[in-house]
């Protein structure tokens, strides 16, 4: 958990201006920025159970488009991973922390294009996060303040709905009872997903 907390922080930190774009006054104010994707019960990556030697940081790799792909690089292996953050956020009064939506490849542990999103706000636990790409709809589970895939198969279906472009809108309700709507722009998202996977190639990886 460490490691993807300090990982975290430095991507928010190149993503600043985009993530925090859409905030409210109370959202920019927050001191500590929220963390970062973490693995669904799958098992869980060896990655995300270690402990950097010294603080992690995230490399930006390259901007494509509306995305931006980083690259870390540690004791813990190659992790890489495509993030961006929405165009658009309702209700603008909703109080969140930063809004991230994550592909992560863990290249030590084999784990392959991870689906995950950021919320910025712990999320209904009954709930889910309902994504919709030009008129098909996939859902995410619910972890606090994160969501996932039910399972990898989900995961590429879900990646090859964002390759055809367009914009991909994200639906759920906050534990307090908010629905809020997310609209990201998929300009770039395939050619990040590609340009990730020639950062962290992972053979025979899920």
């Amino acid at each position: 958990m460490q490691f993807r907390q300090l990982l975290s922080a430095s991507v928010i930190t190149v993503m600043a201006p985009l993530a925090f774009a859409q905030d409210t006054p109370s959202q920019q104010n927050e001191a500590k920025p929220a963390q970062p994707s973490k693995p669904k019960p799958k098992p869980k990556p060896a990655a995300a159970q270690k402990k950097p030697a010294t603080e992690a940081k995230a490399r930006l790799l390259e901007r494509v488009k509306d995305w931006n792909v980083f690259v870390y690089e540690g004791t813990e292996g190659r992790v890489c991973f495509a993030a961006a953050a929405p165009t658009d956020m309702q209700p603008k009064t909703a109080k969140r922390t930063a809004v991230i939506f994550y592909v992560t490849t863990w290249q030590k542990d084999g784990v392959r294009n991870e689906i995950s999103v950021k919320q910025g706000y712990a999320m209904k636990a009954t709930g889910t996060a309902t994504v919709t790409i030009g008129g098909k709809n996939f859902v995410l589970t619910p972890d606090d303040d994160k969501a996932y895939a039910k399972d990898p198969a989900e995961e590429r279906k879900l990646l090859a709905a964002m390759a055809n472009g367009g914009s991909m809108v994200i639906k759920a309700t906050s534990a307090k009872g908010t629905v809020t709507t997310d609209e990201y722009s998929l300009d770039g998202a395939s050619l990040a997903v590609q340009k990730l996977q020639e950062a962290c190639p992972v053979a025979g990886g899920r």
